[in-house]
């Protein structure tokens, strides 16, 4: 089996499909489903992208005519050669950026198949080789005293007050800005690596409810929006990785 390290591999990754995404798309689905199915019918095709059979039938004529697949009507679908290439083409990039948003971005895997799902259709191949290399940093880093992607993780997690759920605790990051507005959150108790809790929004979100030093206080989301924090919540994806 290739791996990404592999010079030939790495080729191949960034070549252009010459194919549309939705064609992209075809091809992936097609190649999965081989691999788990003695056999890929058209319903099968049309049940997991969700699209209809008539739908599918002219997407499989137009890859025919591209000689990516052998198939005949109410027949099966089979891969050609060139076909196998093409689908381990969209596949191999759909998993580098799955990995590139789950390991690297820390979102959930879920999150980060969706995010992949979206962008591999319209990456360049030189936008798609220096995310690829990210990656490969990634790897060769980790675990090293420089711990790199653990600060990049802490980044990552960093958002807006106004964003965190009711019940979510967060560490108080930075105030943005330099308005009165600012002054007076910090003598209030919003210092960079104070606790804060979100007790409850109003009914229309606005304004939250806030826990932080034993007391209770209200702030406008807009006001919030400028108060920058870390979930606390964030021991599952560490401990992944043999951090904590």
């Amino acid at each position: 089996m290739k791996r990404y390290g592999d010079t030939a591999c790495r080729q191949e990754l960034f070549e252009n499909t010459d194919l549309s995404a939705n064609m992209e798309d075809y091809m992936e689905t097609i190649a999965l489903l081989a691999s788990r199915n003695r056999v890929v019918r058209v319903r099968d095709i049309a049940k997991t992208l969700k699209i209809t059979m008539p739908s599918v039938t002219a997407a499989l004529n137009k890859l025919r005519e591209k000689d990516l697949i052998h198939y005949e009507k109410y027949g099966f679908i089979e891969l050609t050669d060139r076909g196998r290439h093409v689908a381990g083409l969209v596949y191999r990039k759909h998993s580098f950026l799955k990995r590139f948003f789950g390991e690297i971005l820390g979102m959930e895997q879920t999150s980060a198949d969706e995010e992949a799902c979206r962008l591999e259709h319209h990456l360049s191949p030189e936008a798609c080789r220096r995310l690829y290399r990210l990656v490969e940093f990634h790897d060769a880093e980790h675990g090293s005293e420089i711990e790199w992607t653990g600060r990049l993780q802490d980044l990552m997690d960093e958002g807006p007050l106004s964003e965190l759920r009711e019940g979510q605790s967060a560490a108080i990051v930075k105030v943005l800005g330099d308005s009165p507005l600012r002054k007076r959150l910090i003598d209030m108790g919003f210092r960079k690596g104070e606790r804060i809790t979100v007790v409850k929004y109003a009914p229309l979100r606005d304004p939250i409810e806030l826990s932080i030093k034993d007391y209770r206080l209200s702030l406008r989301v807009e006001e919030a929006r400028d108060i920058m924090v870390r979930p606390l919540e964030r021991g599952r994806r560490r401990r992944r990785h043999g951090r904590e």
